[in-house]
């Protein structure tokens, strides 16, 4: 059952009413639900629905003409090469919006070279005087560059609309968790993640804990071998080295040395294989968010996905035992005693998104443009958001662990706010936040003031971005 992505459904709707030719490009990481979003919107609307399976060109040209001449109402008509089919897509939308999807696009591209440039010249010459609504979904971050967003790439520019498909966000899982409370909906989500297969792989009706055991950690589970299989479709051989790197990230190294060093390669080939997974939107490489731009500045490196990021610290060290039903009982105690250790950082990314979105939805009078965090040798603050042209600066901390805030804390995130400053305090507009389980001092003393900003678990989770 199709669920959640109602503002994506909306945003296809917009652009399918428009007048004139469309051609769209849905893109986004494997298990992202790219192919059951677009089928949910098109299924009841007149639509040519193509998946680009990892054939030979021909047996590829075979299959989407016989669905092509399906669509024409002429079961007979066969086409000699692709140039001949994509002409064709005119006559189902000669007088009429009709919709083509070509799903996992990059395939294509790779068994067939010729077709984007095939594409191009027929979508600038008949296609774009048609009612078609084309979309090209892909999952190879490469390819659809090569082929489609690159300014040398044959389709660059002929899109009408280009859509990253992003994995779910916390307020998100109610829809697939509705018994939760907040606090368990953040926990759910920094084991777990937001790709809607992992979700949709455990039972809404269990613990947390019980459905690690059962679809993670045991050799029977839906999702104990889900890492490894989608690093070997992402990443194109070297499994093993790109889990080194992920594991020595997973386990709280973040700088280039120290990645190197517990992945035990030089700091040339560490570089190799963290710019390939930056490049395929699995890390991330973080720079301090600073009070004057700095890009100079060497930055860290952190795995953007939660569940591959939990994965690869509690499940991959122990992958052998794992794999033949052993150390289960152990590994769950670990996890079941460090879960607060596991949602801190996914907190952290959790809470800055949650300040661009308070920004934008005007729920706070500090509207920032950049969000990200800072760092220094002797500070360091979860949260900054900054609108560099008014002069506006707000600090944050993200606390996960159930002690309560203090005034301490908030004058403690003052100070380090000052480090940030260095003595340009007159031009700034400062304000600060806390986004926290408990509160405490912070909001019984009345602190809540114009310039502090309090948020909690519930307040991150009611809100769908």
């Amino acid at each position: 059952m199709f669920r959640n992505r109602q503002r994506e459904l909306d945003y296809l709707e917009s652009r399918y009413v428009r007048p004139g030719a469309e051609f769209a490009v849905l893109y986004g990481r494997r298990r992202v639900g790219k192919s059951s979003l677009i089928y949910e919107w098109c299924r009841e609307k007149p639509h040519l629905y193509f998946f680009a399976a990892r054939l030979p060109s021909q047996a590829l040209l075979h299959e989407f003409g016989q669905q092509l001449a399906a669509a024409l109402n002429q079961p007979e008509r066969t086409f000699a090469n692709w140039n001949s089919a994509l002409l064709a897509l005119a006559e189902l939308a000669r007088d009429r919006r009709f919709v083509v999807v070509i799903d996992e696009y990059p395939y294509l591209a790779d068994s067939a070279p010729e077709f984007s440039t095939l594409l191009q010249r027929a979508w600038d010459t008949v296609l774009q005087h048609t009612g078609l609504f084309l979309c090209l979904t892909g999952s190879t971050y490469s390819v659809v560059r090569r082929e489609i967003l690159d300014g040398t790439a044959p389709l660059y520019r002929r899109h009408t609309w280009a859509y990253e498909l992003l994995p779910l966000q916390p307020p998100d899982l109610r829809a697939f968790f509705p018994g939760l409370d907040a606090e368990r909906l953040i926990e759910t989500y920094a084991v777990l993640g937001g790709m809607p297969r992992n979700l949709i792989a455990c039972d809404p009706q269990l613990p947390l804990m019980r459905n690690v055991e059962r679809e993670i950690l045991d050799p029977a589970g839906s999702l104990c071998s889900e890492v490894r299989l989608l690093l070997h479709e992402e990443l194109k051989g070297e499994v093993d080295v790109f889990s080194r790197v992920l594991g020595a990230i997973a386990a709280g190294n973040h700088r280039r040395q120290e990645i190197a060093a517990v992945a035990n390669l030089t700091l040339a080939s560490a570089q190799h294989y963290l710019n390939d997974l930056v490049t395929n939107g699995l890390v991330e490489h973080r720079l301090p968010l600073n009070r004057v731009r700095d890009e100079g500045r060497l930055g860290t490196y952190h795995i953007l996905d939660p569940f591959l990021r939990f994965w690869h610290r509690w499940a991959a060290p122990h992958r052998a035992l794992l794999e033949i039903n052993q150390r289960q009982v152990e590994t769950l105690s670990e996890i079941r005693n460090n879960l607060p250790y596991i949602v801190a950082p996914v907190w952290e990314t959790v809470a800055r998104q949650h300040l661009l979105t308070a920004s934008g939805r005007a729920q706070i009078p500090c509207p920032v443009q950049e969000v990200g965090s800072w760092w220094a040798r002797s500070a360091q603050v979860d949260v900054v958001g900054v609108n560099r042209a008014d002069h506006r600066v707000i600090f944050g901390e993200a606390r996960w662990r159930s002690t309560p805030v203090t005034t301490a804390d908030l004058h403690a995130l003052m100070e380090k706010g000052l480090l940030w400053l260095r003595g340009d305090t007159a031009r700034w507009d400062v304000h600060y936040a806390f986004f926290a389980r408990n509160l405490g001092q912070v909001e019984s003393a009345g602190l809540g003031e114009e310039n502090v900003h309090l948020f909690t678990p519930d307040d991150v989770t009611s809100v769908s971005l």
